[in-house]
C-alpha cells in the first residue's frame, strides 16, 4: 500500500508534461447564420418555382392564335354552275346481334370472373373455358356473359342482368 501511495505523492509533484497553448481558446461558429442559411435557400427556390409556374399559365392563358387568311377572290356573275344528281344511297340492314338469353338456352345464374381463371354457374353447374356442358361447349366466360357452342357449332350467348 505504501508503494501506490508513494507512486501517487511522486505523481503530484512533478510538472505537467503539456503545457497550454499561448494561443486564445476556439470560439463556436455563429449558429445565427447558419439557421438563415438554412431556410432562404429552399424559401427562394420555392418563390421561384412559384413564379414560373404563375407565367407559365399566364401566357397560355394570354395566348392569340392568329391565322392569315387570304381575302376571296372575286366571283363572277355569271358563272355556270352544273347541277350535280344527289347521291345514291344503299340502305343495308345490319344484322342483329346474337341473341342474349335465348328462351329454350340454359340459365346463366352467375359468373366468377377472373382474367386468369373465369367460372359461371350455368343450370346449377359451375363450368369453365373448354368443358363440355349437357350437349354445349362452354367456348367463352366474360364480365358480364357466358357463350356456348352448341352440336350445330351455333354460338348461344348467355348474359347476366346489369
Amino acid at each position: 500500500m505504501s508503494l501506490i501511495n508513494d507512486a501517487l505523492k511522486q505523481a503530484r509533484q512533478t510538472p505537467p508534461r503539456n503545457q497550454p497553448n499561448s494561443l486564445p481558446p476556439l470560439r463556436p461558429v455563429a449558429e445565427e447564420s447558419a439557421s438563415v442559411a438554412a431556410w432562404l435557400i429552399p424559401a427562394i427556390i420555392l418563390i421561384l418555382i412559384v413564379a414560373a409556374i404563375f407565367f407559365i399559365g399566364w401566357a397560355s392563358a394570354h395566348h392569340v392564335v392568329r391565322s392569315i387568311v387570304a381575302a376571296p377572290e372575286p366571283v363572277a356573275v355569271t358563272q355556270v354552275v352544273a347541277s350535280v344528281p344527289p347521291p345514291v344511297v344503299t340502305s343495308r340492314v345490319p344484322e342483329p346481334p346474337s341473341a342474349v338469353n335465348p328462351p329454350d338456352a340454359p340459365v346463366l345464374q352467375g359468373i366468377f370472373y377472373s382474367p386468369t381463371a373465369p367460372s359461371a354457374i350455368v343450370d346449377g353447374k359451375s363450368v369453365r373455358p373448354g368443358d363440355q356442358f349437357r350437349q354445349y361447349r362452354v367456348k367463352e366466360i366474360g364480365k358480364y356473359t357466358v357463350i356456348l357452342v352448341g352440336p350445330d357449332k351455333k354460338e348461344i350467348k348467355l348474359g347476366m342482368d346489369r
